[in-house]
């Protein structure tokens, strides 16, 4: 068909030609020459010489500009990065970026690994406390300590995540700051219960458009269950406080009903979250902290959870604790470690105090001598005073070794039939200068023969507790 029309078209142009031949014969040599190339080029490419090939061309052109900024040509670069797969250990949420995406959204070059550490590394050098402002989104010690574009990222995060979206796109450079910016927003709320497993992130290193796509560990529509759930056990400590209470009574039972209501087991389900210890009751480090966290935010108490490790025996393992603000102090709170059947095996655990508060609201420097530290990124306050120390508060805290009042403590507790006595003291010194003489020098066994006298006893069996961390001294019988 294109042959025949090329033929037609040539035979009515050599007719024009034959029609008009003296005005050609008029015109010069040079344009004649030129107008002979261009019926001889037209002949051999089929060309029409009409420019309507063109138009198309210009139609594309235009398009790509008028929407270039809403999709880039990017396909074929994505696939040209190499992935960098990588994890990190008992991080809050381990982010992997992917190549499977199937929306219209192009999909990104590299996986990110996110630190085990709520904080990013970039945050302010100065030392921090809680934070002054009042809103309850934006008062956790991690947003606190991020940079401006680390708290818009924060934000828009918080946004998705409180619509339970499992879908849905922020403005960020990099996606690696994506992932230490999550940890730090899952750090500061634990009512984000349903999130801790994995989030995927696409998007191009250099484009401020990223897609965020949320792993649930719960089906979506079970998460109103499970929130009224953790609601109606938040509500049973709150009903559990005096209406006159302070807030070092509200940290206190807090501490308290965490520990009689959560039992640790290594193996529980959900252990990562308040599941666990709100619900199912059996947790590990984290969801013993998360209960603190959340409860504490329930009674208006500032509490940021801290991760970390610590040192047991000879072994350096993850652990999580919490920083508390109490009437405007700093002070730490290990929930874990409060409960006896943590650092005890099941059996001897049966012997221990339901509660032991050598836990309870310790300085910095305690907590570095029981090997607490934090993740190097973290910007934590000082703190130094023993202010809510609960030895201090109870009248069991010793300057010095003073036998005298020793003995009269533990007079007291056998005369009255209390099953147990607690002590602590300012220096090793005294610590095992006490323990000389309640153990070795037989003062603890003079008072103890009254209470078998009085029972009719022949025999006493009473359980020594010592912690030479923090210089305690407990005795149950």
């Amino acid at each position: 068909m294109r042959d025949r029309y090329d033929k037609e078209y040539e035979e009515k142009l050599y007719r024009e030609i034959e029609k008009h031949r003296e005005i050609y014969e008029s015109f010069t040599p040079a344009t004649v020459r030129r107008r002979s190339k261009r019926r001889k080029r037209r002949k051999r490419t089929g060309c029409l010489g009409c420019g309507t090939c063109v138009i198309p061309f210009l139609l594309c052109i235009a398009l790509l500009v008028v929407f270039r900024g809403r999709y880039p040509i990017t396909a074929l670069t994505d696939f040209m990065y190499d992935p960098i797969l990588s994890t990190a250990d008992d991080s809050l949420i381990s982010v992997i970026e992917s190549m499977d995406d199937t929306s219209s959204e192009p999909p990104t070059e590299e996986d990110v690994s996110v630190p085990t550490e709520a904080v990013q590394e970039d945050s302010v050098d100065s030392p921090v406390v809680m934070p002054d402002t009042e809103e309850e989104r934006f008062t956790g010690l991690c947003y606190q300590t991020m940079n401006p574009e680390q708290r818009l990222i924060y934000e828009q995060l918080y946004e998705g995540i409180s619509a339970r979206e499992q879908e849905f796109y922020i403005e960020a450079k990099e996606a690696e700051e994506v992932g230490v910016v999550l940890n730090g927003l899952l750090a500061d709320h634990p009512e984000f219960f349903w999130m801790d497993g994995a989030a995927s992130i696409y998007g191009l290193e250099k484009r401020l458009r990223k897609k965020i796509t949320l792993e649930f560990n719960c089906e979506p529509e079970e998460i109103d269950d499970l929130n009224a759930l953790i609601e109606d056990e938040a509500d049973r400590y709150l009903e559990g406080l005096a209406p006159d209470a302070t807030e070092y009574d509200k940290v206190r039972h807090a501490y308290e009903f965490v520990i009689d209501n959560v039992s640790y087991d290594i193996n529980a389900a959900q252990g990562q979250n308040l599941q666990s210890s709100m619900i199912s009751h059996k947790s590990v480090c984290a969801g013993y902290s998360k209960e603190l966290q959340y409860l504490l935010h329930k009674a208006g108490i500032r509490c940021a959870y801290i991760t970390g490790t610590v040192a047991r025996g000879n072994a350096v393992e993850s652990h999580a604790w919490n920083l508390v603000e109490i009437d405007g102090t700093n002070t730490y709170v290990d929930p874990t470690w409060g409960d006896p059947s943590y650092v005890m095996s099941t059996e001897a655990a049966r012997e221990l105090p339901d509660i032991s508060y050598n836990y309870l609201c310790l300085t910095t420097e305690e907590m570095d001598r029981t090997g607490h530290v934090a993740g190097e990124n973290y910007v934590l306050p000082e703190c130094t005073s023993y202010e809510y120390d609960y030895y201090i508060r109870s009248g069991r805290y010793y300057e010095y070794c003073d036998t005298d009042s020793i003995r009269m403590q533990i007079r007291n507790a056998v005369d009255n039939n209390i099953p147990d006595v607690h002590m602590k003291f300012a220096t090793a010194e005294d610590y095992y200068e006490a323990q000389s003489v309640i153990f070795n020098e037989g003062m603890l066994s003079d008072e103890l023969q009254n209470r078998m006298k009085w029972d009719g006893l022949s025999t006493i069996t009473y359980f020594p507790l010592t912690n030479d961390d923090l210089y305690t001294i407990e005795i149950l019988w």
